[in-house]
């Protein structure tokens, strides 16, 4: 597994980059740092695909997902080279992820998938008490997602425990192109 913690990411813009195509061409135009393929993954064979279009990690959302196809596409990615981002939504979510052996980087999605409403106290909750303690136990890398539009919205995630971010929203589009060119 790459050091998601310690280096850029380049994260592809769901709305610009839309199709494992232009997941390759950002790979081809040089670009170093690690590829979050961030497609909605429901089947085995769409990992195999993002990795030859240079994916470095998978999207996996546990609300799509039986714990059977997450444990079997983990093994998968870690076969292949890839580190799966496990994103979760809520505590079920998160104590279903935790309940499978070897996951490196929990991605936490501040949406509620019922309501759409962000609420980045998500992010806390989902991390105090014993899931935290399991969390910081294991070495699992947590990766703050939607709802972080500011630089305090940022600090407040990575005092809870947040390591990464993958929530660049539009204000930071221009700061995330840097990161890119940068890599």
């Amino acid at each position: 597994m790459k050091r998601w913690s310690s280096m850029p990411q380049c994260i592809n813009r769901p709305e610009i980059l839309s199709s494992f195509e232009n997941l390759e061409k950002i790979r081809n135009s040089g670009v170093k740092c690690p590829l979050l393929c961030k497609k909605f993954v429901i089947d085995a064979w769409q990992i195999y695909y993002a990795r030859t279009k240079g994916a470095d990690a998978i999207l996996l959302i546990v609300a799509v997902l039986p714990d059977l196809d997450i444990k079997y596409m983990t093994k998968i990615c870690k076969l292949l080279g890839l580190t799966p981002l496990v994103e979760v939504h809520d505590k079920r979510e998160m104590d279903r992820v935790l309940g499978i052996d070897g996951i490196e980087l929990i991605g936490i999605n501040n949406r509620n998938l019922e309501t759409f409403k962000v609420d980045i106290s998500n992010t806390k909750n989902l991390l105090q008490g014993e899931r935290g303690r399991i969390i910081r136990e294991r070495g699992i890398i947590v990766v703050g997602e939607s709802g972080l539009f500011t630089p305090a919205d940022i600090a407040y995630v990575q005092e809870v425990g947040v390591k990464a971010i993958n929530a660049i929203h539009t204000s930071f589009w221009k700061i995330s192109m840097v990161m890119v060119e940068e890599c």
